[in-house]
């Protein structure tokens, strides 16, 4: 296997420009490509600009669905769950990230369950009932995950920890 293809970053700055929708639109259909660096390059590139901005990919959220659904390519799949993980889905769409990423979970690798249990806690930055379902999992991980998913659990439940003493100290100070 070579090595991967780093994300341009002119790639990356042209897609987050005024007028990059068409950079962007070209990105997601490499996402379909039958060259894996093609596939891979682009789904890291995609990654790296929900990095940047999370906004900017929500008006392609149904495409980059179906290209997740659809990703054969572990590399591609760990990148676009990330992605799903960052763009502010609602409703229909975020129900049907949140059933992939589940599905990931249950994944033979494990940078795949562990960029799956991100991408959730991602989504739940604004949902406490899927922040509530996501905890156990985090927890779990953390006792008997591979070593990268407990490393991720545990960045994941400190700021988690952190928000909890505060609200010990502030209720002990009333």
């Amino acid at each position: 296997m070579g090595a991967p293809v780093p994300a341009s970053p002119e790639l990356i700055a042209a897609a987050l420009a005024l007028g990059g929708e068409s950079v962007r639109v070209s990105l997601i259909k490499s996402l379909s490509s039958p060259h894996k660096p093609t596939a891979e390059q682009a789904s890291r590139t995609l990654k790296r600009i929900a990095e940047a901005d999370r906004d900017i990919l929500y008006p392609f959220r149904k495409q980059l669905l179906k290209a997740a659904f659809a990703a054969r390519d572990i590399r591609v799949q760990w990148n676009l769950s990330l992605v799903l993980g960052r763009i502010p889905l609602t409703g229909q769409d975020k129900a049907v990230a949140v059933d992939l990423m589940y599905e990931r979970l249950t994944d033979r690798s494990g940078l795949n369950r562990t960029c799956a249990m991100q991408a959730l806690m991602d989504l739940s930055i604004s949902d406490p009932a899927l922040r509530a379902r996501i905890l156990p999992i985090l927890r779990e991980a953390l006792e008997h995950g591979t070593p990268a998913m407990k490393a991720r659990a545990k960045l994941l439940l400190k700021p988690l920890h952190r928000t909890e003493q505060l609200g010990t100290k502030q209720s002990r100070t009333k």
